[in-house]
């Protein structure tokens, strides 16, 4: 599969690389292994709810580590950004939605010279947002950032270095 994938000749897709969803299944695995290591422990010892087992922080953990490695891996199932002609999409693992941003809404980039952060700068009608996303985990990084440089150079925004970052801007 080529990094970058059309649907059409408008609609560029770049998916997440494949070790992020590993990573992900790899977490959920964890987490259904100390389950069952847990539940095993459980039926063969009722006394030991009493111990470290019935402690609220281990179940805590446990969940945080099944909802973590599911965010993960369902999260990967579709493309981390998305750019065709009207709009560009970005779904970070950080966050539980995608954010669709028109190209008029876009504002400016931020993006650490050198670095794997990408900060994308946008208007909303409650007044400007930003989106970060970590490059590393974007499949076709390099075509992805010229797509979007080219985009929003064509647009007349400019370039702008200051210390260790790079801008694109109007």
């Amino acid at each position: 599969m080529p990094p970058v994938q059309a649907i059409s000749d408008a609609i560029r897709l770049f998916p997440f690389r494949p070790w992020v969803r590993r990573a992900g299944l790899s977490i959920a695995l964890v987490a259904a292994g100390v389950t069952a290591a847990i539940l095993a422990t459980l039926a063969l010892s009722p006394a030991a709810r009493y111990g470290w087992i019935g402690e609220r922080f281990v179940w805590v953990y446990v969940g945080t580590l099944w909802l973590g490695g599911l965010k993960v891996f369902t999260g990967t199932l579709r493309p981390v950004a998305e750019m065709d002609d009207e709009r560009i999409v970005l779904r970070p693992l950080h966050q539980f939605g995608a954010r669709t941003i028109a190209w008029d809404k876009l504002t400016g980039t931020e993006q650490m010279i050198g670095g794997d952060r990408l900060i994308v700068y946008y208007e909303t009608a409650r007044g400007m947002r930003f989106v970060a996303m970590n490059l590393n985990l974007v499949k076709g990084r390099r075509d992805f950032l010229a797509l979007l440089d080219a985009r929003l150079l064509a647009m007349g925004f400019r370039e702008r270095v200051a210390e260790r970052s790079r801008y694109l801007s109007r």
